[in-house]
């Protein structure tokens, strides 16, 4: 499946807990691979970047995302509970990340450690325009299904193998 297998490491209640890209994916399951890809990676580029010098305490992290689907959700659910801890919001009025003119939706997500934010904003060329054609076709045929589904698999292999500095734009708040 994905040959890549990049891990994020937070600090439990006691422990350090070592989340693999597997383990979110099988907690996942295969409906939306290429955006939980792209919130696993800007999760690994935002920790190491809010927290360098210690894996964070996974109960000080929360977030706001510009993306309400699944894989995104599930992501950020799965590495930092912040979905059960509500302490995580959807807001799709986000102004960064506006890569499907017309839609509703930001690829972008603010990601806070304890007093620190990183706003990370999905690069405009991170992810084929293919994908995002299909994604918002209203009514897709068996055939655009199926493109599709291999579309993500091969987005979210392609995303886990690129460093996580090339797919966003991090900027502080």
């Amino acid at each position: 499946m994905i040959a890549m297998r990049p891990v994020i490491v937070v600090k439990g209640e006691e422990d350090d807990i070592e989340i693999g890209f597997d383990a979110v994916a099988a907690y996942h399951g295969q409906a939306a691979l290429a955006m939980l890809a792209v919130t696993f990676q800007a999760l690994r580029l935002a920790l190491g970047r809010l927290s360098p010098s210690s894996p964070p305490m996974r109960s000080a992290i929360s977030v706001v995302s510009g993306h309400p689907g699944p894989g995104v959700r599930d992501a950020f659910e799965f590495i930092t509970r912040a979905v059960t801890r509500n302490a995580y919001v959807v807001d799709r009025s986000l102004a960064e990340g506006r890569l499907v003119p017309g839609a509703n939706i930001s690829y972008s997500f603010r990601i806070t450690v304890a007093d620190r934010t990183a706003i990370l904003s999905l690069k405009p060329d991170a992810l084929p325009q293919r994908f995002f054609a299909l994604n918002f076709t209203p009514s897709r045929s068996h055939e655009q299904e199926r493109e599709l589904s291999g579309l993500k698999r091969s987005i979210a292999a392609d995303v886990l193998a690129k460093p996580a500095e090339s797919l966003f734009t991090v900027t502080a708040q």
